[in-house]
């Protein structure tokens, strides 16, 4: 959101951020690049009842701002604005989906009705890939003219310098001849971390030098933790924890490993194929169109974990795939999932809905 914010035109655009929660480190970014941010302080867990102030602070804040648009990312965002849209009039209003509806299931029945007026509501859905675009039509009955299809885009980064790299490597315990495999994605239910730390142990006793690094951060840590001394490879798996920004940290690692059991467009993925890195992942959602099998990474089936550990350690045991399949992926997602053209798509879109209702 802040990368496409930076880079719309301001001639054209206008822009400002309403954030529901609190404030991140992101927020600081998108002021310094002049974009307003205001936060409403919404808190989790609260009643329909003690929401309603919540509900009217937002539709004063969308009633004084007078916009055009608003282009709610993520089911909260935009069930909301839906259900206050007959107050605030917006004119247009744009849905982003940027998963698969898995999380649905476990709606309630106020969460299920939201998303009927939310359905009904918007003038566009944005799917970030074509897998949700698929599901979002077949399952929640949703005519495909009304979602348009907007990929991601990515940064293709600098590499990282070798003595940063050999640095971070040094400080993880990982040798030079090492093979450091890195997962990043917080330790939550349906990141697959279980089945790629029992792969990592299966793969140990063919691959000695095999080392896994989770980044990230979340309720299943414990957990994990737990897993790993289990099976006592407490020497070959490290839990990172959190990291503001796991692009700086990438560049160490030889292979991405992604097991995942449900995804939208992982950008964690698209951002080791722009670093160039060898990648094996489940076939999760889109991730598929980003990965071309045996060719700009490998995919293997969900939650299979004797197939992940046998990708690993043919990549482990040959360098010289690891680089071509790495370089065949950063050349794929510069010429696929540019920037530019997630922003020239978006800008058009944001365009095309405004003329519908007779903005220019």
């Amino acid at each position: 959101m802040v990368q496409l914010a930076e880079r719309l035109p301001r001639d054209r655009f206008a822009l400002e951020f309403i954030l529901l929660s609190g404030r991140g480190p992101l927020a600081d970014r998108a002021e310094r690049s002049g974009v307003p941010v205001t936060v409403l302080h919404w808190r989790r867990g609260r009643s329909v009842t003690d929401r309603l102030p919540d509900l009217w602070r937002l539709v004063q804040m969308l009633r004084r701002g007078h916009y055009d648009i608003v282009d709610a990312w993520l089911f909260h965002a935009y069930a909301i604005t839906s259900l206050t849209r007959p107050v605030t009039r917006i004119p247009v209003l744009i849905a982003g989906r940027r998963s698969l509806s898995h999380h649905k299931h476990r709606f309630g029945r106020a969460e299920r009705l939201l998303d009927r007026i939310a359905r009904r509501s918007v003038d566009a859905i944005v799917a970030n890939s074509d897998a949700v675009r698929t599901e979002v039509a077949r399952y929640e009955g949703i005519d495909p003219g009304r979602i348009r299809i907007i990929h991601n885009g990515v940064d293709i980064p600098a590499p990282l310098p070798p003595a940063a790299r050999a640095a971070l490597r040094a400080a993880w315990g990982v040798g030079p001849d090492d093979v450091l495999v890195g997962c990043v994605g917080n330790y939550k239910s349906g990141k697959g971390h279980e089945m790629l730390i029992r792969a990592i142990a299966s793969a140990l006793p063919t691959t000695p030098g095999l080392r896994l690094i989770l980044v990230g951060e979340g309720p299943r840590r414990a957990e994990l933790q737990r897993l790993v001394d289990e099976l006592g490879i407490h020497d070959a798996v490290r839990l990172h924890g959190a990291e503001p920004d796991a692009r700086d940290i990438i560049g160490a690692f030889d292979i991405v490993a992604q097991a995942s059991e449900s995804e939208g467009l992982p950008n964690a993925v698209l951002e080791a194929a722009a670093a160039g890195l060898a990648i094996v992942a489940t076939d999760a959602g889109g991730t598929a169109e980003i990965l071309d099998q045996g060719r700009t990474g490998i995919l293997v089936p969900i939650d299979d974990e004797t197939a992940m550990a046998d990708a690993i350690g043919r990549l482990a045991a040959d360098p010289d795939l690891r680089l071509e399949l790495g370089e065949r992926a950063r050349s794929f997602v510069e010429s696929a999932f540019g920037l530019d053209r997630f922003v020239a798509e978006t800008a058009s879109l944001y365009e095309e809905l405004a003329a519908t209702k007779g903005i220019r």
